[in-house]
This record gives C-alpha cells, structure tokens and sequence, in this order.
C-alpha cells in the first residue's frame, strides 16, 4: 500500500493537521491562484504546522487558533494576522465540508482589525524626494519611477515592467500584475501639479524600460529598497507619524492629484469599485481640504 493510499485511510483518530494539510495544498493548487499568493499562503501553512501540525485535526480548539494569529497580533503585525485568519477558516472550513472535522474551529474568532498606520506623501514631500535622487546619478533610476507612478498612477509591479513599445496609438497599455486589469492610458496625460506627462517621462531615457539600469530592467524591491533609502536621507524617521512612507503611497498621491484633474481615477488605477478608489483619496490627516467656491 501506497503512503497516500494509507493516509486515506487514517482513522479520524489519527488524522493529524499535518494530514490535512497535505491534502489542502492540493486544493490550493487547484484554485489557479497567483504565484505571488500561493507563496504567501504556504509562508504560513508553515507557521500553522510548527504550532498545531502534530496534534488531531478533531482536537484543534478555538484558542488554538486565537494563540497562532496571536503571534501576528502580539508583533503588531495586523496585516498578516488578518491573512492567518482568513487562511485558517478556509484550512478547517474544507477540512469541515470534506469530512475531517466536525466543526470549524476558527468559525468563532474574529478578524483582527487591520489599523492603517503608513503615512501618506504630500506633494512637498516628493518634490524634495525627486530632488535628492535627481542630484545622485546612483539614483536616477529612482527618479525615474517615481514620476511613472506619480504620472501613471501605477503599482511598482507594473512601473518595473511599462516599456516604450507598450505604447501603441498615443496609449499606454498596462496589463496590472497584481489584479489583471487592463488600462490603456493616452500618453498626453499630464499631472498639472508637476507639469510632467506620460510622455514627458518616457522620453527621459533611450531605453525601452521606462525605468531602467543602463537599460536593463529593475526589480521591484529594488524599487522599494531604493526608496525607503532616499526617504531615509531627506526626513528623519522621527518626521512620520506613524509608520514612514513607502513608495506605493505615491499612487495615493497620484489619485488625490488627478481627481482634482476631474480625472477617471477609478479607471485609472485599475480599480473595479469607487469604493476602493476612495480609500486611496484619503489623505490620513496630512492635508488641508480646500473648499472651492
């Protein structure tokens, strides 16, 4: 008898959660879920294995799994408590409905709640960021994809990889990394606040890559390593309430800029609700709201 076929045949008795979950990743696999976010999920699959994987799959608890999203809590790192929650009530939600369980027992527990605490950019601030890198050639790749996501109102996922030949009839064409969208965006569009187009900021290199090495094409955590480096020159870390920000808070600032434009930013930013938009329009108190009369 085969290991897998023996494994079938465990008597719930038996039935460990390192059991069940060799049988969950064959499920995930199954779900043709983003590369990005099966390695996420297996990430934690891993943590959920050192805490519960050896014990009985009938004989998991609520504080069990209270105690594992616990770890993530405790570091004050809500975001991932919020994916450990949500990836085991789906674990014992399938184990539920296949059998191996009588009961959820991650049902009872709720969602942590996710306390947005990364300081948005103003206007000010980037301009003083794209002057420190423009003033280092190590960092002109830096400049560049800043203003492409000031400008485009894109994800680093998607400024690392915008080429001159995805334009085609005066549009750029993105086809986003992280939600598929598909936006084609006229290369005239110009952010009036740095007086920059598209256009304008294709055109600063001879390279295909918009944002390039000497031509060659530059990873996204290069992107983010080379901004929180920058970032770090300029302001003291003292200077952010909360958390410093990040390069992807340039896309906030892209959308409270070209709303004031009149522009679609729903659409430009690849999103599908308003809703979502709107979160990206919230300026996190470091703004004056001007009343237009």
């Amino acid at each position: 008898m085969s290991f897998l076929s023996s494994l079938f045949k465990l008597t719930p008795s038996r039935r460990t959660v390192n059991n069940w979950l060799d049988e969950y990743i064959k499920i995930l696999a199954e779900r043709n879920l983003k590369p990005k976010t099966i390695e996420i999920k297996n990430y934690l699959i891993v943590v959920i294995r050192q805490q519960i994987g050896n014990k009985n799959i009938r004989d998991i608890i609520p504080p069990d799994i209270a105690r594992i999203i616990k770890i993530y809590t405790d570091q004050d790192k809500n975001p991932s408590a919020k994916c450990m929650y949500h990836l085991l009530r789906d674990v014992f939600r399938e184990a539920y409905a296949r059998g191996w369980n009588d009961r959820n027992p991650a049902e009872p527990i709720k969602c942590p709640r996710v306390t947005v605490k990364r300081s948005r950019i103003v206007l000010t601030e980037f301009k003083k960021l794209i002057d420190a890198a423009d003033k280092n050639e190590k960092y002109h790749y830096m400049r560049d994809a800043m203003l492409t996501a000031l400008v485009t109102g894109q994800r680093r996922s998607d400024v690392v990889t915008m080429k001159k030949s995805h334009i085609k009839r005066n549009y750029l064409h993105i086809e986003q990394q992280k939600t598929g969208s598909k936006i084609a965006i006229p290369v005239k569009l110009k952010c009036k606040k740095i007086d920059m187009s598209i256009s304008d900021v294709v055109n600063i290199s001879n390279a295909d890559f918009i944002v390039n090495k000497n031509g060659n094409a530059v990873f996204a955590d290069e992107i983010t390593r080379g901004f929180a480096k920058i970032r770090d020159t300029v302001f003291e870390r003292e200077y952010w309430t909360g958390t410093p920000t990040t390069f992807h808070e340039i896309r906030s600032l892209a959308e409270r800029l070209y709303r004031e434009q009149k522009i679609d930013t729903m659409t430009l930013l690849g999103h599908k609700s308003q809703q979502t938009t709107d979160r990206y329009n919230d300026n996190r108190g470091r703004e004056y709201k001007k009343l237009r009369i």
